[in-house]
């Protein structure tokens, strides 16, 4: 592993991706040093691990939606997170609050529509009623139901706004992190950088696919593959084997300049290198989202696995673009499009293949090359953040 990236407070992010750029472009792809490795294939099996790492991602933020889709007080969305049920809000004072989509009665969900603006919630059962923090409004013929006052309403769930992203705890602990703890100073100070902030929602769609979630960020974490399953649409693009992964934290960042920034770099003075506008970078947050910086714009990528089966994920791709740009809706349906067809019909399809065959029995192992490492790294930063 190459070292952690700086973070000296007098350099902007964009002049140390520079310095990481120039050195990777000068000294090339790495030859191995090391033998290849193996990873057993339980890890994209076992239901013991999947039940451990399911627990990590619910007791760790998650980005359920981006703050722009809650546009003004009494905006909802509705979603799920680690298999909870969840209505989310922005309420009259401007916060957000997430709380079970389960009336605190007799669990019938309340809200049924996907998004929407609302006063209050009511729940289609019985009538019982609940603000926008989710706080018990009314119990329907309450002298018939109690001879005491009811008070409890529905059960709130840590939920924070930070980069233009509203986050979520689905199942919070009692260690459970805030979104600028579990970041950690280096990721949250690269994202405050790249202006996530300053950016708003342009689409969302979810994929519900047949494999484990680490077989999806595995495609951020190597490039060995781009020139092969990529060879149609991106490869082009990016010079083969030509990338950079640095530890943030417990996360990981992978560089990835395309072509005509390594031109850039090689032949021009460094006033007009732009690396931002020519360089492709993925965050990996561990557990179970990636943060994707790509042509000016953010791809984010929240992991949701099926909470009992390790097969199956939901992987839902928001991308956010610049506030100020928000209007230039062809550049940006056009970057919608590429996505929803390089990363569903190439990496997700890549991904699905490999776990159809290691449920038939024809894996016993998962090579990893010494190009591959990150993912033996990435395996080993869940590990440690799993719940036991």
């Amino acid at each position: 592993m190459r070292s952690t990236i700086e973070t000296t407070s007098e350099s902007s992010v964009e002049q140390r991706l520079e310095r990481q750029l120039e050195e990777l472009i000068a000294s090339g792809p790495e030859p191995a040093a090391t033998p290849a490795s193996q990873i057993g294939t339980a890890a994209y099996t076992s239901p013991d691990r999947h039940r451990r790492e399911v627990a990590a991602i619910a007791a760790r933020p998650a980005p359920a939606l981006a703050s722009s889709e809650l546009t003004e007080p009494g905006s909802f969305v509705t979603t799920e997170l680690s298999g909870v049920p969840l209505i989310i809000t922005r309420d009259r004072h401007g916060g957000v609050n997430a709380m079970h989509n389960a009336c605190a009665h007799r669990g019938s969900t309340v809200e049924t529509r996907p998004n929407g603006s609302a006063r209050i919630f009511s729940c289609g059962f019985h009538g019982w009623s609940y603000q926008l923090d989710g706080s018990l409004r009314a119990v329907a013929d309450a002298p018939l139901f109690s001879s005491e006052p009811c008070e409890r309403g529905l059960q709130t769930v840590p939920c924070e706004e930070r980069h233009g992203v509203v986050w979520v705890t689905a199942r919070p602990t009692d260690d459970s992190p805030t979104v600028a703890d579990w970041l950690g100073s280096e990721a949250d100070e690269l994202l405050t950088e790249l202006g996530l902030g300053g950016m708003v929602h342009h689409a969302t769609v979810d994929y519900d696919l047949a494999c484990n979630w680490k077989l999806l960020t595995d495609g951020f974490l190597e490039i060995y593959h781009l020139k092969y399953l990529h060879r149609n649409s991106i490869a082009p693009y990016f010079p083969a084997n030509l990338s950079r992964v640095e530890r943030l934290g417990d996360h990981f960042l992978a560089l990835l300049p395309k072509n005509r920034l390594v031109s850039t770099i090689s032949e021009q003075p460094r006033e007009r290198w732009e690396v931002l506008n020519g360089l492709t970078a993925a965050l990996t947050l561990v557990p179970g989202t990636v943060v994707q910086w790509q042509a000016g714009h953010v791809e984010l990528f929240s992991l949701r696995p099926d909470p009992a089966d390790p097969g199956r994920t939901t992987a839902r791709l928001t991308m956010l673009v610049p506030r100020d740009r928000a209007g230039e809706t062809e550049l940006w349906d056009r970057n919608w499009e590429r996505v929803n067809v390089t990363i569903p019909d190439e990496d997700f399809a890549a991904a699905v293949d490999v776990q159809r065959n290691i449920a038939a029995g024809a894996v016993p192992v998962i090579q990893i090359g010494a190009n591959e490492h990150c993912l033996v790294d990435h395996l080993a930063a869940v590990d440690d953040l799993s719940v036991p």
